[in-house]
């Protein structure tokens, strides 16, 4: 009927598959048949509470954070290789060999999320009370971490200088398929991410859901840094590093970082009240007996070295960096890595295959605290502030139990060797090669292809989906693809 668009969210059929929910969750929010109409907007805060459940949904789906997300952020890097013993997963990602009409699923994943987040912020139905005012914020901050992670994957590095006019395409309206835009420039991309992020975490106010499974206001001060380190405009490696701080000493008591010892135990322990809704944690994806992304997603199917397609290994030269006084290097295995591979790499134990709950029932850690320290030292570093960054480095290089010191004048290169060490297996090491234009260097295990990556080469900027370039006809795809 003309001038009554209805849309019907069918999330239930997702909760299985891309999120894990416990029942009594899935008895909180019911989703079966709720009709959205577009034109009226929404009938109460239960169904804009299902809109922000649903972008969780998204983000937490095997393609996004819940697997994919992390896997390829080590993959298509120095970190992680696929072995050649494997089942044929990644192997594309691994040798660098993808073509400009390959789909990488987080376009279309991370569209979903943000057009769940504008039925939220854009609706004008409801009365704007404190807590509808406390759901758009969190739309908004959900929607600036997809548009970020968007920007990270299909644009180039703000600071490159290389291509400033392929970000991507800013989809702020209502669901509407006849209103098919292009590409906006970086730069206008990365404001609109940090206005969802500051004007979210102002609005979500105190809003705490009791869980590390959601997204928090903590969360959405830490997204910002990140970004604002990112985008390195004037100003922003003050901000990030004042905001990284921020997050280190002014959060709620459910926040802090991992004393070193307990670290073995936050990655690998099956008693989950020693490895899941820690203080380390700022955000993790949920996994449950019930609910869990299964066999052939979950990151322990394929770091695990009793996984169901183990095959995800770091390089042996990486590991002989760690000192053995370095409590880090525990959470490598050296044992049982394939002999089909020359080098022979050296499994990982931070995703093991179960919890006493099952098998891949380990929640996926996203984001930490720790990390909050390495945006703060890189942000002090790029601000010139060298003599602070590299005195913060040495005392955690030392908690770690590593006898390395730095000094100014490597204090970036020994903050980026740092968080490779403390972050290996957990999809930040493209991300850190790519925001400090720096190439790609293998060395070894190199899928039979492409060792080495020049920091201006269009793998670094991931191609548009040719069902996405076929729709819009404004679509450019990056140059080289």
């Amino acid at each position: 009927m003309k001038g009554k668009n209805l849309f019907k969210i069918a999330l239930l059929a997702l909760v299985p598959l891309f999120f894990s929910c416990d029942e009594e969750r899935l008895e909180e929010y019911p989703v079966i048949g709720d009709i959205f109409d577009v034109n009226n907007g929404m009938r109460n805060e239960e169904q804009m509470e299902r809109f922000v459940i649903g972008s969780y949904l998204g983000l937490a789906s095997g393609t996004n954070f819940g697997a994919n997300m992390l896997i390829y952020g080590d993959v298509i890097s120095d970190n992680i290789f696929v072995s050649t013993t494997n089942d044929g997963y990644f192997l594309t990602e691994n040798s660098l060999s993808w073509i400009g009409d390959t789909s990488f699923g987080q376009y279309s994943a991370l569209y979903t999320v943000i057009q769940r987040a504008n039925f939220v912020i854009l609706d004008t139905n409801l009365e704007e009370t404190e807590n509808v005012k406390k759901l758009k914020g969190e739309a908004k901050i959900l929607r600036g971490l997809a548009y970020f992670y968007l920007a990270q994957l299909f644009s180039p590095n703000p600071t490159s200088g290389v291509n400033q006019e392929y970000g991507v395409p800013l989809k702020l309206e209502l669901y509407n398929p006849n209103h098919k835009i292009g590409r906006s420039t970086v730069a206008e991309v990365y404001a609109q991410i940090v206005k969802d992020l500051e004007e979210g975490t102002v609005e979500m106010g105190n809003l705490d859901r009791g869980s590390k499974t959601y997204l928090s206001p903590t969360a959405g001060k830490f997204i910002l840094s990140k970004v604002l380190l990112t985008r390195g405009a004037a100003g922003d490696y003050e901000r990030a590093a004042s905001l990284a701080n921020e997050v280190l000493t002014s959060s709620p008591s459910n926040y802090s970082r991992i004393e070193s010892a307990n670290l073995y135990d936050y990655f690998t322990s099956t008693d989950v009240t020693k490895s899941e809704e820690q203080n380390e944690t700022i955000w993790e994806v949920e996994q449950t007996q019930v609910n869990n992304l299964g066999v052939n997603s979950h990151l322990g199917a394929f770091y695990s070295n009793t996984g169901a397609h183990r095959s995800l290994l770091a390089r042996q030269s990486f590991y002989n960096t760690f000192e053995t006084s370095d409590v880090r290097r525990a959470l490598f295995n050296t044992s049982g890595t394939p002999a089909s591979d020359e080098p022979k790499g050296v499994w990982l134990r931070k995703w093991p295959r179960n919890t006493a709950q099952g098998n891949y029932t380990m929640n996926v850690k996203v984001f930490r605290m720790t990390e909050a320290l390495f945006v703060q030292m890189e942000a002090l570093a790029k601000a010139g502030q060298n003599a602070q960054a590299v005195a913060l480095l040495n005392d955690f290089v030392a908690s770690r139990g590593s006898a390395i010191t730095y000094n100014e004048g490597n204090v970036l290169d020994g903050i980026l060797t740092e968080k490779k060490k403390e972050f290996i297996g957990e999809g930040h090491r493209f991300f850190d090669l790519k925001r400090n234009n720096l190439p790609i260097n293998k060395g070894t295990n190199c899928g039979g292809t492409r060792c080495d990556v020049d920091a201006n080469d269009r793998i670094f900027v991931l191609p548009i989906p040719r069902t996405e370039r076929d729709i819009v006809p404004d679509m450019t795809q990056y140059p080289g693809w």
